[in-house]
């Protein structure tokens, strides 16, 4: 996934070390599995560097001691994709066919953020599996969600789901 230069720090408070060998596949996933929640923070270099790639030069982001003091909505939701595909396996020909996203309130650089995502919708057709993963993105330790969205997914069929 391409984040706009963004490099932020995403991890997880699980204990297992996840890499691409035993991620699980997003097509095997069943309805109502939960991903681990991740944890990030962007800051104001990365801020920076997203209004920069996207070109946004418009003052609606405020000006803190080192620079933007609003984090661009969909830099959060990029950030907590970022953080779904982290946690999954994509298999070869998966798509990411589409995408919904409310934004409910403001996020300020600095923060210390919680991604949370489950798989909402799960049906199969023709050999691939459409996938529709909801997820809501806050501050750590608020019960408000900053962003919320559903993410549409289609992939190869993978084994059954247990």
């Amino acid at each position: 996934m391409r984040t706009c230069g963004l490099k932020p720090a995403v991890f997880n408070r699980e204990t297992l070390a996840l890499t691409s060998s035993n991620l699980p596949n997003v097509a095997d996933l069943p309805r109502g599995y939960e991903l681990p929640a991740a944890y990030f923070r962007l800051g104001a270099d990365n801020v920076r560097r997203y209004l920069e790639a996207v070109e946004d030069h418009s003052s609606v982001y405020g000006q803190g001691p080192n620079g933007p003091a609003w984090v661009p909505p969909l830099a959060v939701a990029a950030l907590a994709l970022h953080a779904i595909l982290e946690q999954v396996r994509l298999p070869a020909g998966a798509l990411h066919a589409g995408q919904e996203v409310d934004f409910r309130c403001p996020v300020s650089v600095g923060a210390f953020m919680r991604s949370r995502a489950r798989v909402a919708q799960r049906s199969e057709m023709r050999g691939a599996v459409v996938s529709v993963i909801e997820f809501e993105v806050g501050e750590d330790g608020s019960s408000t969600p900053a962003v919320v969205g559903r993410a549409t997914v289609i992939a190869p069929r993978g084994e059954a789901p247990s």
